[in-house]
């Protein structure tokens, strides 16, 4: 059975997500043709933003994804009419110069690449959601193990759709966390965020005065989704696994995220 793994810039997509919203993630490919892979992201705050575009590579023991600098890359504010073609910096990864991201507006992902296009649209949400407090606490099921955990109020209405992220001492942790409202309306949440700390997987362990960092993506229904069913992939077994739903037409792996994002930091104490 094939695996591959598809890192995304304001995503992470490498070790597991949270089960129902809360467990790490792994992407299983289920096909053995190669395919376009693309991961791009806008938010509120002051740009360049990025997309990056690679191809996947489908044999054991290689996860390396070669990129393409030969794309055509276009994000249009669909709200505004503003647009901006993005500019190869590096390898297969476009930036834009001078797009502002704005809350409450419709974002248009063109890709254009070897005769065929791809389109994702993202609508960000209309305002960011601030982490209240962050702290780390010792795990109860296993005391020898520490995780962060940030408190944050969903607003009362519901269709809210979050992300998580997470750094020791700048440090990413693999994975990342989505959550909805749709059973928690107006609820503060105050969960740990659970992580593999097993050597094999690479995080980085908390200890008492490490730096800790939380970003908090606002997402829409569709980033969302596809979040949930990358979730998803990681437990299946089976020769065939299926790849996360993603919002991008024309045959791409990968999501175009616009979002809102903030950030917190603290000190581990406990």
């Amino acid at each position: 059975m094939m695996k591959r793994s598809i890192s995304v810039f304001c995503l992470v997509i490498l070790a597991g997500l949270f089960s129902a919203c809360e467990k790490v993630i792994d992407v299983k490919l289920d096909s053995a043709a190669t395919r376009i892979v693309i991961e791009g992201q806008i938010t509120a705050n002051a740009g360049p933003y990025k997309v990056s575009v690679s191809e996947s590579k489908d044999f054991d023991g290689d996860n390396s994804f070669p990129a393409r600098n030969d794309a055509i890359v276009e994000i249009k504010d669909m709200t505004s009419g503003v647009s901006e073609t993005l500019v190869n910096k590096s390898a297969g990864v476009y930036e834009t110069s001078s797009m502002q991201g704005v809350g409450g507006h419709t974002y248009q992902m063109t890709v254009r690449l070897s005769g065929k296009t791809y389109i994702a649209t993202s609508t960000m949400p209309l305002k960011a959601i601030k982490v209240d407090k962050l702290y780390a606490k010792r795990f109860d099921l296993d005391a020898d193990k520490i995780f962060m955990v940030p408190e944050y109020t969903d607003p009362v209405g519901k269709g809210n759709y979050y992300r998580i992220r997470q750094w020791v001492n700048n440090v990413l942790v693999k994975g990342s966390f989505v959550r909805d409202d749709d059973a928690t309306d107006g609820r503060t949440y105050n969960n740990q965020l659970y992580y593999e700390t097993d050597a094999k997987f690479g995080n980085p362990l908390i200890n008492n005065g490490d730096l800790m960092t939380v970003e908090l993506q606002c997402i829409d229904k569709g980033a969302y989704t596809y979040y949930r069913t990358l979730n998803t992939t990681t437990g299946q077994e089976g020769d065939t696994p299926a790849n996360p739903i993603s919002n991008i037409s024309g045959g791409a792996l990968g999501v175009f995220n616009a979002c809102q994002s903030t950030n917190i930091t603290s000190i581990a104490k406990f």
